[in-house]
């Protein structure tokens, strides 16, 4: 017997969890900024610096970094900001966790509150939400095929899998400049910023992955006169980098994640000398699984009328990525703003967090219903508070197209925004327009039996004996070709030449005649 094996890189483990963590402490003003007034708007992204695994649990160290827009005391009406960073560590229960298990965490930010404690001092507060998945790729050597022979026949079976050849986390570094508008005044110094990532792009190359996109960029500055309280200006700044894999290939499938790390801005002077460029250092990182679609053919069963062969068997599990594909639900909402203040005369600047909050699998395809939060900066009708913020929350709610997905198949949307456009209707009222993309990957799990080794034992030559050498048998359910003629020590092309059939299948209540092969007892 000559069987051949080969190994099937696959996950052995996986498992998922969930954890809320609430981060709070309270900052003081640096001594070189004024007191505060009025607490305008808050912003906060969360890092995660280090993931541990050990046995069934895992530490996530990281940081809350916030920032904080305020109207200081002085009487100048000019606004200023405070950064800051609130550590942390949690541990993550997880049952059957291994120390060199890969991990992979994503948070949503359920809350994000400031509070003015004294004009020197705030409190900063949020609830997230940390989701921990892990995974262990093994692998498994399995017997594809053994070689035909005289009086031996072997039948297999033809499967798709999607093997996972890269899973990695890297980074991408971005340095540009970006000068302000020629309507804009000379810049001092940056007071507040807000960035959003858009229409980001992953391209599979050989040798690597191409990811393109833009770096929008809202800034308030003052302006080297000092004469108006505030500047608004947007930039946009192209991303483009790559990331070499050596074994990556255009025809793979990737799955990848890009957020922001790092931003660091600085005013610089063009060529004349004036200070109207911003100078952007970004590190972009990217959590990285691609796929490589394979057809393999693996051996079912082994059969011979002159020896017993005794296949052992294993069950495992093939995942197969069935879908992976990018939705967009458009939105298009007026929203009312109300609360002290909130006359406008002027948007500055909105920016948007969209959370899913629940999925379901239904007949047309995965339903995500979630929100997305909004965050209007704006010009208001009163000069003691001339710069002032709103909240607001839109729904939606969207299919996703899968075919075939079933309730036990696993998948993943991670949400993100496109496009978003806010403006006046009335002076409480906007109108948003936005665009929600959806990336999805689903994948079909499949559990079958495989061959891993074949064992040959001495044939039972007096049951053999005892059998006729001519027998009648009516099909029925789940018999074919194949099975009757391993039960009746018989060929599976005499059986076909003596009914007159080909194929394997067998239609349920055909009487067929089976011939024992008598060259067995010689």
């Amino acid at each position: 017997m000559n069987l051949s094996k080969t190994y099937i890189r696959m996950p052995v483990y996986k498992n998922n969890a969930s954890v809320q963590m609430t981060l709070d402490n309270d900052f003081n003003v640096p001594d070189m900024k004024p007191d505060i007034e009025r607490l305008i708007q808050e912003k906060g992204t969360l890092h995660i610096r280090d993931i541990k695994p050990s046995k069934d649990k895992c530490i996530i160290r990281g940081e809350l970094a916030f920032g904080v827009l305020y109207m200081g005391d002085d009487g100048s009406g000019q606004l200023q900001s405070i950064e800051g960073a609130i550590p942390f560590e949690e541990t993550v229960n997880m049952d059957g966790l291994q120390e060199m298990d890969q991990m992979s965490v994503r948070w949503d930010m359920e809350d994000l509150r400031t509070g003015l404690i004294n004009s020197r001092k705030i409190s900063v507060r949020s609830i997230l939400v940390l989701h921990v998945s892990a995974i262990r790729m093994g692998e498994e050597e399995v017997a594809t095929a053994m070689e035909d022979g005289e009086d031996l026949w072997a039948r297999n079976r033809v499967c798709t899998l999607s093997q996972r050849c890269v899973s990695q986390k890297d980074q991408l570094r971005i340095r540009e400049e970006a000068p302000i508008p020629a309507n804009r005044p000379n810049m001092m110094d940056i007071i507040w910023y807000q960035e959003n990532l858009e229409n980001l792009e992953m391209k599979l190359q050989d040798g690597g992955v191409l990811i393109r996109g833009q770096l929008s960029i809202f800034l308030l500055y003052r302006d080297e006169t000092l004469e108006n309280p505030v500047n608004d200006v947007e930039l946009n700044v192209p991303v483009e980098g790559r990331i070499d894999f050596s074994d990556v290939t255009q025809e793979m499938i990737p799955d990848i994640r890009v957020h922001m790390d790092h931003l660091n801005l600085d005013i610089r002077s063009d060529k004349d000398g004036e200070a109207r460029v911003v100078g952007v250092e970004a590190v972009l990182a990217a959590e990285m699984n691609i796929y490589q679609e394979e057809t393999l053919k693996l051996l079912q069963d082994v059969y011979s009328p002159k020896t017993t062969l005794m296949p052992e068997r294993k069950e495992i599990s093939l995942d197969n990525l069935v879908l992976k594909n990018q939705s967009r639900c458009p939105i298009r909402e007026k929203v009312h703003l109300g609360g002290e203040g909130v006359r406008m005369l002027q948007i500055c600047h909105t920016r948007a967090t969209v959370k899913i909050d629940q999925t379901e699998v239904t007949e047309e395809g995965i339903l995500v219903e979630g929100v997305v939060y909004l965050g209007i900066l704006y010009i208001a009708a009163d000069d003691r508070k001339p710069v002032n913020s709103a909240k607001a929350a839109v729904p939606f709610s969207y299919t996703v197209e899968a075919e075939n997905i079933g309730q036990g198949d696993s998948y993943d949307i991670f949400p993100g925004l496109e496009q978003l456009n806010a403006t006046m209707t009335d002076n409480d009222e906007i109108e948003v327009k936005m665009i929600i993309s959806l990336d999805a990957s689903v994948f079909k799990s499949e559990k079958i039996q495989v061959v891993t080794q074949v064992r040959e034992e001495p044939l039972d030559f007096e049951k053999i004996e005892a059998m006729p050498g001519m027998t009648g048998h009516v099909v029925e359910a789940g018999d074919s070709i194949w099975t009757l003629a391993k039960k009746y020590y018989a060929s599976p092309e005499d059986i076909r030449e003596v009914n007159g059939l080909s194929g394997d299948e067998l239609p349920v209540g055909q009487p067929i005649l089976i011939m024992k092969n008598m060259e067995i007892l010689k």
